[in-house]
C-alpha cells in the first residue's frame, strides 16, 4: 500500500521500507525512494473516525510551521497537493522528510539535554497563536471514567494485567474527581503547546534537538505541559526519576517564562491524561475499538505500564511540588539568625548544625542534630503553643510521644516562644497506609489505641459537656428548624460522658511510624473532654481522608483505603465500644464541622447536607 501511495503522490519509486518503533497510536515507516528518504505516518483509523481528528491535525501543522518560522528546530509534515494529510484508499497519510538523528534513551539524557528542552519549551509557549487565527477555548475537566465497567468485559479475566488492575481501580474515581477539580481551578492561562514533548519526539543530531510529531499541538495550559515535559525528561517513564534532570528543565524554562501560580493544582491535574491513556488502551486491548492484533498486543502492555505510571505519579506529586517551590520561592523573612541564637544559648545544641523543615503552618521548625526546635513565629498561635507545653508537662513519662527537653516563654533569647523536643525518625501514617493490607492496618489501629489509652485514662475535671456542645451549635447563629431538632437530640446523645485527656487533632500526619514503633506528635489542640471527641477526624476519614493530608500525601489518600476504618477502632477499643450513642455523637461532631464550613463559605450545599444528616438522626 505504501508503494502505491508514494507513486500516487509523485514521491518516487520505493526502494526500501523500514518500520520504525516509538509510535504508540500510529504506524511509522522509513521509506526510501528514488526521489528521497521520507518518514511516512499511517494514521490510526480509529483516531481518524473521530469527528474532530482531521481539523486537529491541520491545526497542529499550522503550529509547527509557526514554530519553524520562529527558528524553533522542528520537523514539519510536507505539504502535498495543498494538504498536510492525504487520504489514499481509506487510509490517511502524513509525509515528513526523514530526520537523520537519534532518539535518546533515559540513560543517554544529560542535564544539558534537559536545559535545551526547557529553553525550547519556553519558546514554543511564547509563540503568538493569534497570528494563525487560533483562539483560547477554556476547557472544563469533569469527565470521570468508570473503570469498574471493564471488569465485566468477557475478555478481562484472561488479560495479563487483570490482578494489577483489580489492585488499583477502586481509587481511580476519587483521584479523577480531585484532579479535575484542581485543574479547573488552575486552568486560567493558555499558550501554544506541543502537548507530547517527551524524549521519543525529539531527534538529536550532534546534540542539536529537532522536535518532531506535532500532531497533538494546540492551545493549552503551558504549565501543565511544563510539569509533564520535565517529568518525562527526568527518567520518570522508565521508573528512573532524576530530580536534577527535572530541575534542569524547569530552571531553564523559568529564565524566560515564570511559573508562580497554582503550582500544586497544576501538578495534581497532570494525572488526568494518564487516566485517558489507560482508558484508550483498555478499549484497544479488550477489542472494544479495534481487532488489529498488533494494536491489541501493544495496548495490553500499555495498560500495565500506565497503571504503574499512575502509582508513581501519585508518589511524586509532593516531591515535584517541593522542588518547584524551592526553585521559585522568594524568602521575605528568614529565622536563621534566631535559630542560631537558640543554639548558642543552649548546652544541648552547641556545635550542632541546623536545617529548616518544611512542615507546620503556624510554627517555624528546624532540625538540629537529634532535636526539633519549634519557634512560634505566629503570635496568634501562642495560646496553643503554651497548651502543648502544658500537655508535655502532664505526660513527662509517656514513651509514646516525643520528649520535651526545654522550652522558653520568656522571649529573652529570641522574641518568640520556642521549644526543644526529641526528633522522631520515620514516616507519617499517610505515607504508608495506602501500602498496607487489612491485617497490617489492624495492627496499626491497635497501636494507635494503645497510645490513646495513655491519655484517655487520665483523671480530669468533668463539666456539663451536653451544654458545651449545644453552645457550639448555637454560636454559629444558623436559623433553621433542623438546628432546633439537632439541639433536642443533643440532650439525648450527650447526657453520659467518659472524660479523659483528648489530643483533638488526630490525623495520620501526626503519627510517626518507624520499624514497628508508633509515636504521636503535635499537642497544641489538646483538651479535657469525652474520649469519643478524639475520633471526630477519624470518623470523617471514611468519606474524605485527604482533608488532613499534606501535599506529599494528599493524592495518595483515597476513600477506598479507609473502608471500615472507624469500625476497626470500635471493635478494638472496649471503652469506645461501650459509649452510648457513639455513632450519633460522631455524626453531631461532623455536622458541626460542616456547619462551620457553611458559615465560612455561605455555600448552600453544606447546609443542605446538614439537613439531610439531621433528618436521618433518631
Amino acid at each position: 500500500m505504501i508503494e502505491e501511495f508514494c507513486k500516487s503522490q509523485d514521491l518516487g519509486n520505493v526502494k526500501n521500507i523500514t518500520k520504525l518503533t516509538g509510535g504508540l497510536m500510529h504506524k511509522m515507516f522509513k521509506v526510501e525512494t528514488d526521489k528521497g528518504i521520507y518518514c511516512i505516518k499511517i494514521l490510526n483509523p480509529e483516531v481518524m473516525q473521530r469527528k474532530e481528528a482531521y481539523d486537529n491535525f491541520v491545526i497542529s501543522e499550522k503550529i509547527s510551521n509557526l514554530a519553524k518560522e520562529s527558528n524553533i528546530p522542528v520537523s514539519n509534515a510536507l505539504n502535498i497537493n495543498n494538504n498536510f494529510i492525504n487520504k489514499f484508499k481509506e487510509e490517511y497519510y502524513m509525509v515528513f522528510d526523514f530526520v537523520d538523528g537519534k532518539v535518546l534513551s533515559d540513560n543517554e539524557i544529560t542535564i544539558d539535554h534537559c536545559k535545551k528542552i526547557g529553553k525550547i519549551l519556553s519558546q514554543i509557549h511564547s509563540l503568538d497563536y493569534k497570528s494563525i487565527n487560533l483562539k483560547e477555548n477554556k476547557k472544563e475537566y469533569n469527565n470521570i471514567i468508570n473503570f469498574s465497567d471493564y471488569i465485566n468485559n468477557p475478555k478481562f479475566n484472561s488479560m495479563g494485567y487483570r490482578d494489577k488492575f483489580l489492585d488499583n481501580y477502586k481509587k481511580y474515581e476519587s483521584l479523577q474527581k480531585r484532579a479535575n477539580e484542581r485543574l479547573n481551578d488552575a486552568n486560567d492561562y493558555y499558550a501554544v503547546c506541543h502537548r507530547d514533548l517527551d524524549p521519543k519526539n525529539v531527534m538529536w543530531n550532534n546534540d542539536s534537538p529537532i522536535v518532531i510529531d506535532w500532531e497533538s499541538a494546540n492551545i493549552s495550559n503551558p504549565y501543565l505541559e511544563l510539569v509533564e515535559t520535565a517529568l518525562c525528561w527526568s527518567g520518570f517513564l522508565s521508573n528512573n526519576f532524576d530530580s536534577n534532570k527535572f530541575k534542569a528543565v524547569i530552571e531553564e524554562y523559568i529564565k524566560i517564562k515564570p511559573f508562580e501560580h497554582n503550582r500544586y493544582n497544576i501538578i495534581c491535574g497532570g494525572v488526568i491524561n494518564r487516566f485517558k491513556w489507560l482508558k484508550y488502551n483498555l478499549d484497544r486491548s479488550l477489542g472494544i475499538i479495534t481487532d488489529d492484533k498488533e494494536e491489541v498486543k501493544l495496548a495490553t502492555k500499555e495498560v500495565e505500564k500506565t497503571i504503574d505510571e499512575i502509582n508513581r505519579y501519585q508518589e511524586l506529586i509532593g516531591v515535584m511540588y517541593n522542588i518547584i517551590c524551592d526553585m521559585t520561592k522568594q524568602e521575605n523573612h528568614t529565622y536563621d539568625e534566631y535559630i542560631q541564637k537558640i543554639i548558642n544559648s543552649n548546652d544541648l545544641l552547641k556545635g550542632l548544625t541546623y536545617e529548616k523543615i518544611n512542615a507546620g503552618f503556624t510554627n517555624t521548625i528546624y532540625k538540629v542534630g537529634n532535636y526539633i526546635i519549634r519557634i512560634c513565629t505566629d503570635k496568634k498561635n501562642e495560646p496553643r503553643f503554651k497548651n502543648e507545653i502544658d500537655f508535655y508537662n502532664k505526660n513527662k513519662d509517656n514513651d509514646k510521644i516525643p520528649k520535651l527537653y526545654y522550652y522558653d516563654l520568656s522571649k529573652d533569647v529570641v522574641p518568640y516562644y520556642y521549644e526543644i523536643t526529641e526528633y522522631i525518625k520515620g514516616e507519617t501514617l499517610y505515607q504508608i497506609w495506602y501500602k498496607l493490607n487489612n491485617e497490617e492496618k489492624k495492627e496499626i489501629i491497635i497501636k494507635i489505641i494503645e497510645i490513646l489509652k495513655t491519655f484517655h485514662s487520665k483523671k480530669v475535671n468533668e463539666y456539663d459537656y451536653k451544654e458545651f456542645i449545644k453552645n457550639k451549635i448555637k454560636e454559629l447563629n444558623i436559623n433553621d428548624d433542623s438546628i432546633i431538632k439537632l439541639l433536642d437530640l443533643c440532650d439525648k446523645y450527650f447526657e453520659e460522658n467518659k472524660f479523659g485527656i483528648v489530643h483533638a487533632d488526630l490525623h495520620f500526619d501526626n503519627f510517626i511510624y518507624n520499624n514497628g514503633i508508633l509515636k504521636l506528635i503535635d499537642f497544641e489542640r489538646y483538651v479535657e473532654a469525652p474520649i469519643d471527641y478524639d475520633f471526630r477526624i477519624f470518623y470523617q476519614c471514611e468519606e474524605e481522608p485527604w482533608l488532613w493530608a499534606s501535599v506529599e500525601t494528599d493524592m495518595l489518600t483515597v476513600e477506598s483505603d479507609y473502608e471500615g476504618f472507624m469500625q476497626m477502632f470500635i471493635d478494638n477499643y472496649d471503652e469506645l465500644k461501650n459509649i452510648k450513642y457513639l455513632k450519633e455523637r460522631l455524626e453531631v461532631y461532623k455536622i458541626i464541622d460542616i456547619l462551620q464550613k457553611y458559615k465560612h463559605s455561605n455555600n448552600e450545599i453544606y447546609l443542605q447536607k446538614v439537613k439531610r444528616m439531621i433528618n436521618e438522626l433518631k
